[in-house]
């Protein structure tokens, strides 16, 4: 399966066709090849000589590990990065137990800032801004999502950084923005000189993530943030959110009904329990089903779910393009041989029906034996 280029994303016109212009690459290509790098023992170390300055990314982990989003920037600042420049990267976690390899990756020192959920997002601000103080790179580079964008901002309203966000391109010395323009609608890019820039926020796909080289992968316990008083403020908490009023491309876990799911009660009902975002196959929502703003595929919504259940769906190429960024797929089918089992790390060979009741059943009473046994 080919995946389609973005039309809105910068491209040129090559003899190949539309080609895609991606950080690392020289023709422009159709999409970043993920997992394609030689083996860090086959390639060289970037940095040849100690370093002297050095480009930063700040990003936060994803379960024990990276995102393809915090790999594309830690990629780009190791291809921004000069010859005497390190790449260092400050990852705030709560578990320094991180399944990566940092010299893999094109890191040459991973600074791991401890955190909890007492740490506040001020705190962190601080913890930040004061490594930058002392690193002072030339560049930072964090990924335009979530906390990693906050933290971003925080960073540049309280150091005064010249900061570009919702970076798509950077080449020639120069980065391009995407420009929404009024009421959401894009009205054209703006690209700014990186020499006049101290923070990018770079979108996926921003650069390819197969390098040439390997970093050091040095690693650095740096001391927890230290708490920062709050006046006039008092912090609540965290209160978890319903996933079905999440946005499918920000849901975690999702599941998705296609044509085998008869019982949409029951399956609504499951999705409740299991805390996922609902989802459909555009045949399930033709049907009536489900709503159209829930359909799944090329001309639904484009997911990036850590875990996807697909529930009797056969899985049509316009619906394997919607779930081509999830990182785990599971599918639920009376046919094992069905086109959704080539993208599934798991399948299951059984009537949806039953196997939502079993698995309903086992999720309401798993809790309460739980708790019988301690």
């Amino acid at each position: 399966m080919t995946r389609r280029v973005d039309p809105r994303r910068p491209a040129l016109i090559t003899a190949q066709g539309l080609r895609r212009i991606i950080l690392g690459g020289t023709e422009g290509e159709r999409d970043v090849r993920l997992g394609a790098a030689a083996p860090a023992a086959e390639r060289r170390p970037r940095l040849a000589q100690p370093a002297s300055a050095c480009l930063l990314v700040v990003t936060h982990p994803d379960s024990g590990g990276i995102d393809e989003h915090a790999r594309e920037a830690i990629a780009a600042a190791a291809l921004l990065a000069r010859a005497d420049e390190a790449v260092v990267v400050v990852m705030p976690c709560a578990d320094a137990s991180l399944q990566l390899d940092p010299a893999a990756l094109g890191i040459d020192r991973l600074e791991l800032l401890p955190v909890t959920e007492a740490t506040t997002a001020d705190a962190l601000a601080d913890a930040v801004a004061e490594r930058w103080g002392t690193l002072r790179p030339r560049l930072v580079l964090m990924p335009d999502r979530g906390d990693d964008a906050d933290l971003g901002r925080r960073l540049a309203v309280a150091q005064g950084l010249a900061v570009a966000a919702s970076v798509v391109e950077i080449a020639e010395g120069r980065a391009r923005v995407r420009d929404h323009g009024a009421m959401g609608r894009a009205s054209g890019d703006a690209t700014a000189s990186l020499a006049d820039l101290d923070l990018l926020l770079v979108a996926r796909h921003v650069a390819r993530t197969d390098l040439p080289f390997v970093g050091r992968g040095e690693q650095l316990a740096l001391p927890a943030p230290a708490a920062r008083p709050t006046v006039g403020v008092q912090d609540l908490g965290r209160v978890s959110g319903k996933a079905q009023q999440v946005a499918l491309e920000e849901a975690d876990f999702i599941l998705a009904a296609g044509n085998g799911v008869t019982d949409v009660a029951l399956f609504h009902e499951l999705a409740q329990a299991l805390g996922a975002a609902v989802g459909a196959s555009r045949v399930a929502v033709d049907d009536g089903r489900f709503p159209r703003s829930q359909q799944i595929g090329a001309t639904g919504r484009t997911v990036q779910a850590r875990g996807y259940l697909a529930m009797g769906i056969s899985g049509a190429v316009q619906h394997l393009q919607g779930i081509r960024e999830c990182r785990h797929v599971m599918a639920v089918n009376t046919d094992p041989a069905a086109p959704i089992a080539q993208r599934s790390e798991l399948v299951l060979a059984e009537d949806v029906q039953n196997l939502m009741r079993a698995l309903l059943m086992l999720v309401r009473t798993t809790p309460a034996s739980a708790e019988t046994a301690s």
